[in-house]
């Protein structure tokens, strides 16, 4: 009896596994079968081998992803802002340069000329700041409609303890790509500190860099020593006690007047 049931079990067994087979093995009315290239995938079938996945090694390319990331989200945010922007908050007063056909005007800054320029004739000016902070900034446009503003800025590198901040001159600038900033009612917002990038750094580039400003600054031995030990630690610009600055911005302004398209630029660079 024993064996009659053992017998029966292993029966069952077999017919629901060639059912299964039935069902799953099925494709486009035709059932897998041993041997048949056409019916299985091989390890030679680039078509379902095709690597979709970016390579998690691909710094480069996953910092220029994150950047636009994260000038996305300040965008987003500073919209949501803007949603409650009424005419009555446009008092924005600074620096104005006045253009031909439109003035612009950057709320609470301070700038002079580097070179001797007039806006009146030229498409693009440049300026340097005494006072303000390029990170977090408004400008307002007027004499012209469909106004458009795009932003570029350059980030360079600081490091900070409570006392102090040393630039790190030898890392150079990190240039970002153009990106358009939100505006209402021809008011406009630069991106937040968020959307500030670096280049690659590691420690031991850092610790480099660092000592180079120290020694420039004749720093006696202890000091330089307190400032390595901040940094044994940080592996990244974004890590304690890094800090990224906004050096140069760059403001690309494009609208319409009577007599047609205008395009303006205007730079402002800071103090080293």
């Amino acid at each position: 009896m024993k064996l009659y049931l053992s017998h029966s079990a292993t029966l069952l067994i077999l017919l629901f596994f060639v059912s299964s087979c039935k069902e799953v093995g099925k494709i486009g009315g035709k059932y897998i079968q041993f041997g048949d290239s056409t019916t299985i995938i091989t390890e030679t079938d680039s078509n379902y081998l095709a690597n979709y996945t970016k390579d998690i090694s691909d710094r480069t390319q996953d910092e220029s992803e994150i950047a636009r990331i994260m000038v996305q989200v300040d965008s987003v945010k500073i919209s949501k802002e803007l949603e409650k922007f009424t005419s009555s908050d446009s008092s924005i007063s600074g620096f104005s340069v006045k253009f031909e056909h439109c003035e612009v005007v950057f709320d609470g800054l301070e700038a002079k000329e580097l070179k001797p320029q007039n806006p009146e004739t030229n498409r693009s000016v440049s300026y340097l700041v005494t006072k303000g902070d390029l990170s977090k900034m408004k400008l307002r446009i007027t004499g012209l409609t469909e106004v458009a503003v795009k932003e570029r800025i350059d980030t360079r590198l600081k490091v900070a303890n409570e006392k102090e901040e040393l630039l790190l001159k030898s890392l150079g600038r990190k240039r970002s790509d153009w990106f358009p900033l939100p505006g209402k009612q021809n008011i406009f917002v630069a991106a937040g500190e968020n959307s500030a990038q670096f280049n690659n750094l590691s420690n031991a580039k850092l610790k480099e860099a660092l000592k180079k400003e120290l020694l420039a600054k004749k720093r006696k031995p202890a000091a330089i020593n307190e400032w390595l030990k901040l940094v044994e630690k940080t592996n990244d610009y974004t890590d304690y006690p890094c800090k990224l600055y906004v050096a140069t911005a760059q403001f690309r302004i494009t609208g319409k007047n009577k007599n047609g398209l205008v395009n303006k630029l205007i730079q402002f660079d800071i103090v080293e």
